[in-house]
């Protein structure tokens, strides 16, 4: 089925399957059709995704499963990477400098994108975050306008602190 599909596509996306359950079989379909580049990332959430490339140039993103993991790990690294297969000279989504309206947890090892609401206070933009950032909470994503950065490390950042976001969408 998916040999079959990969002849009329560039680029095969999928989302689940690539953590190391016995249930997770995209990584070694993967690695049996092409070579696998990229198997983990230090990111959260999405750490189990996977980039592969396949016969005659074609490209192959394994996504998590989890909505949240599979969304972040989209915008991150298969938006770009599609936008620049169209040509487009900008890659990225938007981003604008924000205020924090939160104290942030950081990983101690991983990135980490927040999902936040922005708010206009004066000439700023305020994110405040959507709750609990687990990768399983699909409510996180309900009305996020933007993801925000969180560098790895002990300290976290404190509310106040100006940080970039990917903007999503505007208030």
């Amino acid at each position: 089925m998916v040999v079959g599909a990969l002849e009329a596509a560039d680029v095969l996306v999928t989302s689940g399957g690539v953590s190391v359950g016995t249930h997770d079989l995209v990584k070694p379909l993967l690695e049996s059709l092409g070579t696998v580049h990229v198997g983990r990332v230090k990111l959260k959430p999405g750490k189990p995704f996977t980039f592969a490339t396949l016969p005659q140039g074609k490209l192959a993103f394994g996504l998590p499963g989890f909505p949240v993991s599979s969304l972040v790990t989209f915008e991150v690294f298969v938006r770009p990477a599609l936008r620049k297969l169209q040509g487009f000279a900008k890659l990225q989504r938007p981003t604008l400098p924000v205020r924090l309206g939160y104290d942030a947890r950081a990983t101690a090892d991983r990135t980490e994108y927040q999902r936040v609401t922005l708010i206009r206070q004066g000439s700023e933009l305020v994110a405040q975050t959507t709750g609990s950032q687990s990768s399983s909470r699909l409510l996180s994503l309900a009305g996020a306008q933007a993801l925000v950065r969180i560098a790895p490390g002990d300290q976290g950042v404190k509310a106040g602190t100006v940080v970039e976001a990917m903007i999503l969408s505007l208030p």
